[in-house]
């Protein structure tokens, strides 16, 4: 589905408007990466600064936001000033909060202010991690002085450090020249990523007068399709990595991956897989854990092969060159573990039996690690491209197999049936939100059909359109894990709130209820979990 208008939903005083897909990417730790300008405010008795970001980098004492004047660099500063230390300077002065700031994840962060009680905050993901007392107590930001985005300025509009750069994504920046409360704050984050959300009172800073400044260096701005349409933003984006003359260890996606659950009896991962190397052993995934850097390898050793912590089984298989695949591996604790190409089962064996796996580690895709989110070498750094890669929670069986190599179709994503089961514990579209390194990509449409892929999905705004046959009714579910992204609510008849959830652009599915004597209906952008719930009816758009 596609967006035709634009659904406005108050929800206590906030509006949720039409959705931001513009989004800041600052790719390097470099001075030459930044957005700087003179945001001619007057002087002010109480602040609020906000936004989504995603970091790109694992060191310290990096900031985003930076506002200098006339003999005072450190006017306003956010960013971490440790590891998974939040800090807000203001006039010098300042405070954190430890909250383990993940990378390659979205956060949202606000920082408040207000100088008459002299309280100060720090929320993130919509809850108030940190509160400080008598913080700049009668202070006031001074004017006419000088906004960085992405840099740290020790002197007025320069001076930067790359070691305090930010890395990483920003988005939705916006800027109040008043304290705003803790609700506030937490129906923003509610309003989710692609919620364009906004107080009564518009900001004295908006996010659309930051993207309308000159950008700097590698500085740009992307646009995100998951807040553009409603299907899955990953479709047809082919993971691509070069080839073997341009193989290096700088080539990755790496993150530590949230199964669900801090430990597991049994896995099953599937991907599509094209490699563009002649040689032996590489490897296109790894996960490593402490002490254990081979707790999972998928790869070629000659042959194809799958090794779970330490152990091994090598079909017969040796791959071709720039022909596409279909690969899965099965694994489970207390039985046989298989692989899988083409749907076919190719080799079967005992490996690693009685073992567990815990989660907590560090995926890499891309790489072999020898050593907990290191030890690369580029002679077994993958070459070639993955597509659809999903991790499930269970051994899928023969047939389970099949079923997700879908006789061959390349653009057909998982079957709605294990979304359904919650056995889906790491899906394609969660790399797709990632930020790779080195010279990766996602491609897409001729460029990824350019390098061996297929055209996957329908950009034909002409040939879309509300079908009310494509809603499915299920009866005593509803929807509600933060998964599922939170996009308001609508108070009216089921048919009022199914044209607004198709109208919004990104709403997949409905919870209706009864409540204050009315129908409410909360839209969800996802229908991937669900839970019994006696008092109410869920629908979803399956078109």
């Amino acid at each position: 589905m596609f967006a035709f208008g634009t659904i406005l939903l108050v929800l206590a005083g906030l509006v949720i408007s039409e959705r931001h897909s513009s989004i800041l990417n600052f790719p390097t730790a470099s001075t030459a990466n930044f957005i700087s300008f003179n945001p001619d405010w007057p002087s002010l008795n109480g602040l609020t600064v906000c936004s989504w970001q995603k970091k790109a980098y694992s060191d310290t004492n990096r900031y985003w936001f930076s506002y200098a004047v006339s003999g005072a660099d450190n006017e306003i500063i956010l960013g971490e000033r440790e590891d998974g230390v939040y800090v807000f300077y203001l006039g010098g002065s300042s405070f954190g909060v430890t909250v383990g700031a993940p990378e390659n994840q979205w956060v949202h962060v606000c920082a408040t202010w207000d100088s008459g009680s002299g309280v100060s905050t720090i929320s993130v993901n919509g809850e108030l991690k940190k509160t400080q007392e008598n913080f700049r107590k009668g202070w006031s930001v001074r004017p006419n002085g000088n906004l960085a985005i992405g840099q740290e300025q020790d002197i007025v509009g320069g001076k930067f450090d790359a070691s305090q750069a930010f890395v990483g994504r920003l988005s939705n920046i916006n800027v109040w020249d008043f304290a705003l409360n803790s609700s506030d704050i937490a129906l923003m984050y509610d309003a989710g990523f692609c919620g364009y959300s906004t107080t009564a009172e518009d900001p004295i800073l908006s996010y659309d007068d930051i993207l309308s400044q000159d950008l700097n260096g590698d500085a740009t701005v992307v646009e995100d399709r998951s807040c553009i349409d409603l299907e899955d933003a990953s479709d047809g984006q082919v993971l691509r990595f070069p080839p073997q003359s341009k193989a290096s260890t700088a080539n990755f996606l790496q993150f530590t991956p949230d199964f669900g659950t801090d430990e597991f009896l049994e896995f099953s991962i599937c991907t599509w897989f094209i490699k563009t190397y002649a040689d032996q052993s590489r490897y296109f995934l790894s996960y490593a854990q402490s002490g254990l850097d081979n707790s999972i390898i998928l790869g070629e050793e000659a042959t194809l092969g799958f090794w779970v912590s330490g152990s091994r089984i090598l079909s017969d298989v040796f791959l071709d060159q720039q022909r596409w695949y279909h690969l899965c591996f099965t694994w489970a604790s207390d039985s046989t573990s298989a692989i899988y190409v083409d749907g076919e089962k190719v080799k079967e064996g005992n490996l690693a039996q009685g073992k567990t796996k815990t989660s907590g580690g560090v995926m890499n895709i891309g790489q072999e690690q020898d050593s907990l989110g290191g030890g690369y070498d580029a002679s077994q750094a993958f070459a070639g491209s993955l597509y659809n890669l999903n991790m499930f929670n269970i051994k899928l069986t023969e047939d389970q197999v099949r079923a997700v190599y879908a006789n061959g179709t390349f653009c057909k994503k998982v079957p709605d049936e294990f979304w359904k089961a919650g056995q889906v514990m790491l899906a394609y579209k969660d790399l797709y939100n990632l930020i790779p390194d080195g010279d990766v990509t996602f491609d897409n449409g001729e460029e990824a059909w350019r390098h061996g892929a297929m055209h996957c999905g329908s950009l034909d705004l002409d040939e879309d359109a509300h079908k009310p046959e494509c809603w499915v009714m299920e009866e005593n579910t509803e929807y509600k894990n933060k998964k599922n992204g939170n996009l308001g609510y609508v108070v009216g008849t089921v048919d009022e709130a199914k044209a607004a959830c198709y109208a919004s652009g990104a709403c997949k599915t409905l919870t209706c209820y009864k409540k204050s004597g009315g129908n409410r209906c909360d839209m969800r952008s996802s229908f991937e979990k669900s839970n019994g719930n006696k008092k109410k009816t869920s629908y979803t758009y399956r078109c």
